[in-house]
This record gives C-alpha cells, sequence and structure tokens, in this order.
C-alpha cells in the first residue's frame, strides 16, 4: 500500500495545487518512480489511498497502463497512516504486505527487507536510518538485536534513528485497530504493539531517506539520480519477490 493522502500543507501553495504524490521528481510523479521501483521489486498489486486533490491521484491511476494492478481508496476524512490501511484491508488480502509512505524518496531492494521480517518473527518491521539531525521526524530506539524498545516521535533534535517510512506488516496487527478512525502507526500503533511485548523489529537502511514534505526537501529530491530503469526480472529473474508473499 502507498500512503498518499496527506495535504502536504508544509510545501505551502505548491501542496495546494498538486498532492504530493504527484509532484514532479526526476521529470515524472513521484508515484509513477513508486510504481517503478514497486514493479522492479516483484509486486504485482498496490493501493493508493487519496484525500486532499484526490481527484487528481484518480485520475493518474485511470491514465496508468503499467503492469501493476493499481487501486485508489478516497478518504473522506483523514484516517491517518494506520487508519488508512485499517481501511485498505479488505484490498490487501490475508497475508503480510507492504507500506510505503508515499512521501519518502526509497530505492531498498524489498526481499532482504521481508527476509529479515520473518527470520525476526516480528508482527511489524520498519525500516529505519542514521540521521544527526531527528528534529521533526519519527525516532525509534532499539536493543542490539534490532528490536524496537521506544519511539519517540517527533522530538527534539540529536542523533538517532529514523523512521524511513517503509514498512512490512503482518494482516493480524491490522485487523485489530477498529475501522473508520484515524490512528497513526508511529504514534499509536506500533508503540502499543511494542508495550504488549508483541516483535517490533528494525531493519536499518544503509543510507538517509529524503521525504519531500517542505520546499527544501523536495528541492533536494529533484537532484537525486533516477536509478529504477531495470526492471526486477533483469536483474534477478526467478528468486522470490516481495510481492508474493504467502
Amino acid at each position: 500500500m502507498i500512503l498518499a493522502a496527506g495535504r502536504g500543507t508544509r510545501l505551502g501553495t505548491i501542496g495546494e495545487e498538486t498532492p504530493k504524490i504527484l509532484l514532479e521528481i526526476g521529470g515524472e510523479p513521484l508515484l509513477s518512480r513508486h510504481l517503478r521501483y514497486l514493479e522492479r521489486e516483484g509486486v504485482r498489486r498496490v493501493v493508493v489511498n487519496a484525500h486532499h486533490l484526490a481527484e487528481q491521484v484518480q485520475r493518474f491511476v485511470n491514465a496508468y497502463r503499467g503492469p501493476i494492478e493499481l487501486t485508489v481508496l478516497v478518504e473522506s476524512t483523514l484516517l491517518g497512516t494506520a487508519g488508512a490501511v485499517r481501511n485498505a484491508l479488505p484490498e490487501l488480502g490475508p497475508g503480510p504486505f507492504v507500506v510505503l509512505y508515499g512521501d519518502v524518496l526509497i530505492e531498498e531492494p524489498l526481499e532482504p527487507l521481508v527476509d529479515a521480517h520473518r527470520r525476526a518473527g516480528a508482527t511489524a518491521t520498519l525500516t529505519v536510518y542514521e540521521s544527526t539531525a531527528t528534529a521533526g521526524k519519527g525516532v525509534v530506539e532499539i536493543d542490539g538485536a534490532g528490536r524496537v524498545l521506544r519511539f519517540a516521535e517527533k522530538r527534539q533534535d540529536g542523533p538517532g534513528l529514523v523512521n524511513a517510512g517503509l514498512y512490512v506488516l503482518e494482516h493480524r496487527l491490522v485487523a485489530a485497530l477498529p475501522p473508520g478512525i484515524p490512528l497513526d502507526f508511529g504514534h499509536d500503533v506500533l508503540p502499543a504493539a511494542v508495550a504488549r511485548d508483541e516483535i517490533v523489529f528494525a531493519y536499518r537502511l544503509p543510507d538517509e531517506v529524503i521525504d519531500i514534505g517542505t520546499p527544501e526537501a523536495l528541492s533536494l529530491a529533484r537532484k537525486v539520480p533516477v536509478r529504477l530503469r531495470a526492471s526486477r526480472a533483469d536483474s534477478s529473474a526467478g528468486r522470490e519477490t516481495a510481492g508474493e508473499l504467502p
């Protein structure tokens, strides 16, 4: 699932005219880049939620002619990151699934992430990266084995491990949430899972991830080279893919 319903308020007039998921990055809408990334990683079905300027997202999906089966769910009221996934659960199926925040720029291979999730026996696995500047970002604390001990959402600045906005989630975690209620993964759902002593695992990324939610970050993202041209079939034919989760 790609989370794409946010209003983009930090972007000012840019976000008022265009949903973040459709902002141009490398000469194409960010959603196009996400879909090519997920296609490369073997994903075949994607659900996108929409709210702010939802008609633009729907038009994009109507015009999409790629290999991914693409579905849009329009939220009449914002449900938060976790509430949106709970709302989409009937479309996501009974097995584990991947959630990608639509306003991040990421190219991380999914297969090692999914393998780490399985090996840990985790209820949820979130990607994290090390940063020396964490102000306004979701920060996690982990033990030596990579298990999350605590969430410190939007704390004051300083070094730490930042939530990168790419998850592998077990169906049961989301199915237990009340439908139609606004909930956030970082504030509500994942801290509650940690408190219940469920395994929430942190998978470290080698590089920082760009969140395009501010004009400065958007400008930076537009300078990142596009490296998603080769398909997964070209580079790793025959391997198990994250899009084939049981």
